[in-house]
């Protein structure tokens, strides 16, 4: 089955553009149903324009009662059922780094572009399980940009996360499993181990950045709630303010940046609790525990 809309024809016989996929779906049930009680294509039409306003092309309807053609198609079969793959992918999709939501053409399009491929592989296995795929998707390496890319294709979880956070929350608390793996996906995205050794002077801490203060309020909260972690947010860097990086390049901030720090004393239940999916960052969590007990 492909994935197709609806074919919207006005009084002039001119194509209009597919009505959204809600009503699409709603128009599918109701095509179904009325065929199972023996009413004509005709009927169905005339039923449907009634009840939705829209005339939809008899082919249209000939396509869903035979099967040929389907509103979701067979790479959206997202349910929206929480569940700890879906919280990472939240997660993922709400960091600053290198991960895409298009809708380009009527292609509804997921993507992660990362350099460690351990990161891509933990998005792709939980992309795959959560859309209900028989086969796993493929890593793509990218020569040029020097990442590892992974992508899929779905309609109903591109809508469902470009809701805004507070529409995402109980996803994200539904329990302690998905708040776990909720957190892990943002500090794999933009997590990293700080470890420094000045003579009689030790520091090590678990930084995150971000420049939604709100997600990192949220951040704070969970982690200081449901896993006894303490916290610090302060701004990293303001509006405005340069950055000159090793190749000689210079960046401007458009808005605000933050840094949220895991303190010392936290960084054993983090590890217990929460980790990295990132075998590098996780050595290096090992590594700052280790070294000052």
């Amino acid at each position: 089955m492909s994935v197709v809309g609806i074919d919207i024809i006005s009084k002039r016989g001119e194509r209009r553009k597919y009505l959204p996929l809600e009503m699409r779906m709603k128009m599918y049930e109701d095509v179904v149903e009325l065929r199972r009680r023996e009413l004509s294509y005709s009927q169905i039409q005339k039923i449907l324009y009634e009840k939705y306003g829209k005339q939809i092309s008899l082919s249209s309807i000939g396509y869903w009662v035979n099967e040929r053609h389907y509103p979701l198609g067979k790479i959206n079969k997202f349910n929206g059922e929480p569940s700890p793959e879906l919280a990472y992918i939240i997660g993922v999709i709400l960091s600053d780094g290198y991960k895409y939501l298009y809708n380009k053409g009527g292609s509804y399009r997921l993507q992660l572009d990362a350099k460690d491929r351990d990161f891509v592989e933990e998005f792709k296995e939980k992309l795959t399980k959560v859309l209900q795929r028989k086969k796993p998707y493929k890593l793509q390496w990218d020569e040029k940009k020097g990442v590892w890319r992974v992508e899929g294709y779905s309609v109903q979880l591109f809508e469902f996360l470009n809701r805004p956070l507070k529409e995402l929350k109980p996803y994200i608390e539904y329990n302690k499993d998905c708040i776990s793996a909720f957190l892990r996906a943002l500090f794999d995205a933009e997590g990293s181990v700080f470890v420094k050794i000045r003579e009689k002077r030790r520091q090590r801490k678990v930084r995150l950045y971000n420049s939604n203060k709100e997600l990192l309020n949220y951040t704070k909260y969970l982690l200081e709630r449901y896993f006894n972690i303490n916290v610090t947010i302060r701004v990293d860097r303001q509006e405005g303010s340069v950055k000159l990086f090793p190749n000689n390049k210079i960046s401007k901030t458009t808005k605000d940046s933050y840094c949220l720090y895991i303190h010392a004393n936290s960084l054993l239940n983090f590890y217990k609790y929460i980790g990295f999916s990132i075998k590098r960052k996780q050595r290096l969590l090992i590594k700052a525990i280790k070294c000052f007990n």
